[in-house]
């Protein structure tokens, strides 16, 4: 147990790490993604819930110092380390077909209650691609509201199914004598 706790103390650091790097070769590739919580999920399948959670919470900490918008999202960087908890006990990281399923749960929290924030934090219109695809949509004759989580939902599923397919391959990568030092690893160990 107490090794355990070593080693999730040491992967949250790295988990935030791997946040920042995919966020940063997201803005410098200018690709339509964000690849800023796979360090998230994958801390929270292989030591659970809480320690992705918290790695989720100081990563958007930590952006926000050059990019304060990012703190009010900082919500779904949480729920992302929970849910990936939670999905993990139940086996669907195992599965390559589950874990893109999975990617759907992802995208609803994202999209859905992304939107949310961008429309009581920013009066719908997020900054980037999502905000000029709503731009778009109100040209259309949809609301602020419904173009807002129109262009949400379709970015974060574009985003959270590549995540999701490299957290798999991450977690099928991790060696058997670490998951078994890991809190949540020997859900991983095919038996």
């Amino acid at each position: 147990m107490k090794n355990s706790f070593k080693l999730t103390v040491f992967l949250i650091p790295i988990g935030i790490a791997v946040n920042f790097i995919g966020g940063q070769i997201v803005l410098l590739l200018k690709l339509p993604l964000y690849l800023d919580s796979i360090g998230t999920i994958v801390v929270g399948a292989l030591c659970g819930g809480i320690p992705g959670a918290v790695v989720g919470a100081i990563t958007n900490l930590t952006i926000s110092i050059t990019n304060p918008t990012t703190l009010a999202y900082i919500w779904l960087n949480i729920l992302y380390g929970l849910l990936a908890g939670f999905l993990a006990k139940r086996g669907i990281f195992k599965s390559l077909w589950k874990t893109i399923v999975a990617s759907l749960g992802f995208a609803v929290i994202g999209g859905g209650l992304g939107a949310t924030i961008t429309i009581l934090m920013f009066g719908g219109l997020g900054a980037g691609t999502t905000g000029m695809i709503t731009g778009m949509l109100m040209t259309m004759g949809f609301s602020v509201e419904v173009g807002a989580f129109m262009s949400e939902l379709f970015a974060d599923l574009l985003d959270k199914i590549p995540t999701l397919l490299i957290v798999y391959f991450i977690l099928k990568s991790v060696p058997m004598r670490t998951l078994v030092k890991l809190p949540q690893g020997e859900l991983f160990i095919n038996k």
